[in-house]
């Protein structure tokens, strides 16, 4: 599994040098590149041939001090990743950039750190929503102060539809971490009762017995982010995995904002977002 880490040096950006950190310990499997992108800007004085090697230099400069910050925030264990890598990308549009490089060098999962989001930038957007929202590639948001332990509860938060095919995606990552999970579902008037009898009907019928499912009554009084929030803070799972719909309308856009990129502003543990 090949996950890029993405920093801007930052002590908010740590979080997710961690989780990676986590996952290393987890699975030998691993494949860990830690980038940052950065806007070069030439000055209309210089020449093509001086700014490509001032621009050089500064690539391998910055390269250095990237592996300083990696390894001055998780300590002295530099045998902890199998496999690391550490790119400086020449970027334009960072949020664009991290998608391009993440799709271009065949990148499993993005992870990134958030600290959370006032009401402008969450009116705005932040880096790691714009991703969340445009990017194919799931994507690990981590709360900026998370701190280093072992995966050994993870929830996989289903709304029931496309189970089966989630559910392999969900294992084929479990697996990797060696980490047990249960499914956690809303009810919903809306959903078919035959679908939901189906569904339900799997995790005792033998196809997975060995995974705990938990059902819970849906309540108009709080919303899906509210409910999740609740969850999370009563079972405390040490991550949260959920699918999301990326091709909406415009109206959809504006009146039905993602559950997921809604939760990277308040999210208290990791979640591992995929696209539907």
């Amino acid at each position: 599994m090949k996950l890029l880490v993405t920093t801007d040096f930052s002590v908010n950006s740590k979080g997710a040098i961690r989780f990676a950190q986590t996952l290393a310990k987890q699975s030998k499997e691993i494949e860990v590149v830690f980038y940052h992108a950065i806007k070069f800007i030439k000055p209309t004085v210089w020449n093509d041939i001086f700014y490509s090697a001032y621009q050089q230099e500064e690539i391998e400069r910055l390269t250095a001090e990237l592996k300083n910050f990696v390894y001055e925030t998780i300590g002295q264990s530099k045998d902890t990743f199998t496999t690391v890598n550490f790119i400086i990308d020449a970027a334009t549009s960072t949020e664009k950039d991290i998608i391009r490089y993440a799709e271009e060098n065949k990148i499993d999962i993005i992870c990134m750190a958030t600290r959370g989001a006032g009401l402008l930038r969450k009116i705005m957007g932040t880096h790691t929503s714009h991703v969340v929202n445009n990017s194919s590639i799931p994507v690990l948001v981590i709360p900026s102060y998370y701190r280093s332990k072992a995966l050994k509860k993870v929830t996989y938060l289903s709304d029931f539809e496309y189970l089966k095919k989630e559910m392999e995606i969900v294992s084929k990552f479990s697996n990797t971490i060696k980490s047990s999970f249960e499914v956690l579902h809303y009810s919903s008037i809306v959903m078919d009762e035959n679908e939901f009898e189906y569904n339900k009907n799997l995790f005792v019928s033998g196809e997975y017995n060995d995974i705990k499912l938990n059902i819970v009554k849906n309540t108009l009084e709080l919303s899906l982010v509210e409910r999740i929030s609740q969850f999370i803070n009563k079972s405390k799972p040490d991550l949260l995995i959920m699918f999301t719909k990326r091709e909406k309308s415009f109206f959809e856009r504006i009146f039905l904002p993602s559950k997921s990129a809604e939760l990277t502003y308040t999210t208290k543990v990791p979640v591992l977002i995929f696209s539907k």
